[in-house]
């Protein structure tokens, strides 16, 4: 994947993750049920299909890894590895903190990818032309 598709891909996992964390939000709220069983469902949530990590949670061994960045997969650890050991109060409060943690990153991803895709595409389409003109 170029350069470019990579950055479009963190900015679409960091928006899904802002989405999940709302999702689960309203899941705890509302029913309290177990977080594993939360985590189940929203596995199965097609506007979550880049979270692939959702499907197969192991909370024993929880090492999840993204296309983001190291301090952002660090964050997603943290996550699920607090989630559900303690009361729905404060587990919705973590939520809230990883949700403006991930909207910060979503932020810094996007202004990346602005400012950086149009060189990357350039920088393809001088090289094409380059090749091409050597090859002729």
């Amino acid at each position: 994947m170029c350069c470019a598709g990579r950055l479009k891909l963190k900015c679409t996992i960091s928006k899904e993750l802002i989405d999940m964390c709302s999702l689960m939000a309203v899941e705890i709220g509302f029913s309290a049920n177990e977080t594993s069983k939360i985590i189940e469902r929203l596995g199965r949530e097609p506007a979550l299909c880049h979270l692939d990590f959702l499907k197969d949670l192991d909370f024993e061994n929880i090492n999840i890894k993204t296309e983001l960045d190291d301090e952002d997969n660090e964050s997603i650890n943290f996550l699920f590895a607090n989630l559900g050991k303690s009361d729905c109060a404060t587990t919705l409060e973590l939520l809230e903190s990883f949700r403006k943690n991930m909207e910060l990153s979503r932020k810094k991803y996007e202004d990346y990818y602005k400012s950086h895709a149009k060189l990357y595409v350039m920088f393809g389409i001088f090289g094409g032309l380059a090749v091409t003109l050597v090859l002729i």
